[in-house]
């Protein structure tokens, strides 16, 4: 099963975007803690490849496989809730945060000592544990957010396009099928406010999320002023969030308003 370069592109498009978070975070954590600024940037590097390497895996719904990165970045709501379901079979928690083996636990045949990021810091400093699970928990609040600023950095580029053109040949049958519609159905309008509602949907999804942030989540970013000192914190996800919902509004504005159309079946 060969990735698209559509799928390569989103993998590093989310990594870029978890990266962002993490270093924002750890700005923070230094700040508080100076003594780990040394050990960042090895830690950093092995953790994002090995998100490379989940979000480069696939996963089984019935008796097809998606990659984790699409799934992270397409319209299939249900797909994507699994794959943050602590319970659910494709759940990615335990790829993304390695969980402590209970003590006493008898291990599996052939298990080596070292079977992990967690397990490999801990043997080279015992210290070092609470870190790796540190930033490895750090990846798992971000990923969902990352991965809906990549899906609303591209619906809107799509808009942007579509806006500039005609919607026939090849476009045109693309929505008849997408939308389920007659091609004489089939206009700017309809297609424009196609996407803008699924625009609208990962803005809205981004927010709702914010609602459920628990103080010791949210991400605290200090700006750098001219004279080198450092601008008063701020909520770094608001921020984001408020930037959403202004690129939200200038192509309501842009956008001709007609009935909502329906969405596409999962």
């Amino acid at each position: 099963m060969a990735r698209s370069q559509k799928t390569k592109r989103r993998v590093q498009q989310i990594l870029a975007k978890v990266q962002d978070y993490m270093d924002v975070r750890f700005a923070h954590a230094s700040r508080v803690n100076p003594n780990i600024r040394h050990i960042y940037s090895d830690i950093r590097w092995q953790q994002l490849m090995s998100l490379k390497l989940i979000l480069e895996s696939s996963k089984a719904y019935g008796p097809d496989r998606y990659y984790v990165a699409d799934i992270l970045c397409e319209q299939n709501a249900s797909r994507k809730k699994a794959l943050f379901n602590p319970t659910d079979q494709n759940s990615i928690l335990n790829e993304i945060i390695n969980l402590k083996e209970e003590e006493g636990k008898q291990k599996r045949a052939g298990q080596l000592p070292i079977s992990s990021m967690r397990t490999f810091y801990t043997a080279l400093n015992p210290s070092l544990e609470r870190i790796v699970e540190l930033i490895q928990t750090w990846i798992w609040w971000d990923l969902n957010d990352a991965s809906d600023l990549v899906a609303f950095e591209h619906q809107a580029a799509v808009i942007q396009q579509l806006h500039k053109k005609e919607i026939d040949g090849p476009l045109s049958d693309h929505y008849q099928k997408l939308l389920r519609k007659a091609a004489s159905e089939i206009d700017k309008p309809l297609v424009l406010n196609y996407e803008f509602d699924r625009l609208e949907q990962i803005q809205k999804s981004f927010e709702e999320r914010r609602e459920f942030d628990e103080g010791y989540q949210m991400i605290v970013k200090r700006d750098v002023r001219d004279d080198k000192s450092l601008g008063e914190p701020y909520d770094y996800k608001l921020l984001q969030l408020k930037k959403l919902k202004a690129v939200v509004e200038k192509f309501r504005g842009i956008i001709p308003k007609i009935e909502k159309v329906e969405e596409e079946a999962s």
